[in-house]
């Protein structure tokens, strides 16, 4: 007798463990900073459902995964996943996620945002290149969120990017956990704009939002 191959949909991972990175980015210009086009990048979201879990993935990995919108695109999100190993640490735009035995802690490279000095910005980090933002123990999550201004210097044009961090230690939890929860903590960093390259030294400050530590 003939067997037939069952035609059922495999069944899909809803809960994952381990070390998730999120990040988002809204990039946009100065077309769409006023309305209509600023209510469509101010709306894009803060988190995003985990893609499928990573099959095989070592638990010491860094499980990374974003997703961006552009301008250009409409604001139509565009994601994709990686595996990062071989390190303690991960740097993924201006973040900096080190892990340890003890957990996870989260930075932020001020060198990165081109802001560097301690006339530039202002704070209890002051003058210190990397500001710890929070730190994590396993089953905790928390996000980083900070704004830039960057120069297109083929055209002379400014754009403007917003970067949202995800970061959870997870155990077993649903793949919308970034969704449905609340963060453990939630640092936002507000950065006066500024020209980022060979320009003529100034002070520039930095603004703190919100600390929900």
């Amino acid at each position: 007798m003939v067997r037939h191959q069952s035609r059922r949909t495999p069944r899909t991972d809803t809960r994952v463990s381990g070390l998730f990175i999120q990040l988002l980015t809204t990039e946009w210009t100065t077309e769409s900073r006023g309305s209509p086009g600023a209510q469509r990048h101010n709306a894009t979201p803060a988190s995003w459902v985990l893609p499928d879990a990573w099959s095989g993935a070592e638990d010491s990995a860094f499980l990374l995964h974003q997703v961006y919108f552009s301008e250009q695109r409409r604001f139509l999100p565009r994601d994709w996943t990686e595996v990062r190993k071989g390190r303690s640490f991960v740097e993924v735009e201006a973040f900096y996620i080190e892990r340890s035995e003890e957990g996870v802690r989260v930075l932020l490279d001020h060198g990165q945002m081109g802001t560097p000095g301690r006339l530039e910005w202002s704070g209890p980090s002051r003058g210190e290149r990397h500001e710890e933002l929070f730190r994590l123990s396993p089953g905790e999550w928390g996000r980083g969120v900070y704004d830039e201004r960057i120069p297109y210097w083929e055209t002379g044009h400014w754009g403007y990017c917003k970067h949202v961090l995800n970061v959870g230690l997870l155990r077993d939890a649903p793949r919308d956990v970034f969704v449905r929860t609340a963060p453990k903590a939630e640092v936002i960093r507000q950065f006066v704009s500024r020209r980022r390259g060979p320009v003529a030294p100034g002070a520039h400050g930095l603004r703190e939002s919100s600390v929900a530590p």
